[in-house]
């Protein structure tokens, strides 16, 4: 055979056995990118994201349900990757946090269950566990909900506030309630 014939039938043999070998899987995302609150705030300025701020403790159950399933569903962590910066805040956390110009303290970091300042600034005085804030990419507040939350009650929140509907609709007029 002729020395080109071997050639080209050598690369067609090989281009065949490449195309009927399995691609590699492709990676899916199932996990939120979550970030300090102080370098989730730096991001969300950067990327033009919202924040969606996780106020959280160790001990709260309703915390790491919604951690091993809301915030592991696939449409959940895909549409906070794409669209927020996510942040967790211990709401005990001992270390001092800059926020706003200000410096957030826990006033008594050495008791147990005692609650960092930025957190209550954040949430308010009647703050409990999980409670979720979700601000703009400037760190406007633009809603608080508290409590557990299952993907399809989740979803439909995120879109209101990714799509900037929050701008120009109520929340009645978004979801068509009555």
């Amino acid at each position: 055979m002729n020395r080109r014939l071997l050639i080209l039938l050598g690369l067609v043999l090989t281009f065949s056995f490449i195309q009927g070998q399995p691609s590699a899987p492709v990676k899916v995302n199932n996990e939120v990118k979550w970030y300090s609150f102080e370098e989730g705030m730096k991001q969300a300025k950067k990327k033009h994201k919202f924040i969606l701020v996780d106020i959280y403790t160790d001990w709260c159950g309703w915390c790491k349900k919604m951690d091993n399933e809301t915030f592991h569903d696939p449409e959940v962590v895909n549409y906070l990757n794409e669209h927020f910066i996510a942040i967790k805040l211990n709401a005990e956390e001992k270390a001092p946090i800059a926020y706003n110009g200000n410096i957030y303290n826990n006033p008594n970091p050495t008791r147990q269950r005692s609650t960092h300042q930025l957190a209550v600034a954040l949430a308010g005085a009647k703050l409990s566990y999980p409670t979720y804030v979700y601000m703009d990419s400037r760190g406007k507040s633009i809603t608080i909900t508290k409590g557990y939350s299952q993907p399809e009650d989740l979803m439909p929140l995120l879109e209101y506030i990714g799509s900037n509907s929050y701008k120009s609709k109520t929340w009645k007029e978004y979801t068509g309630l009555k």
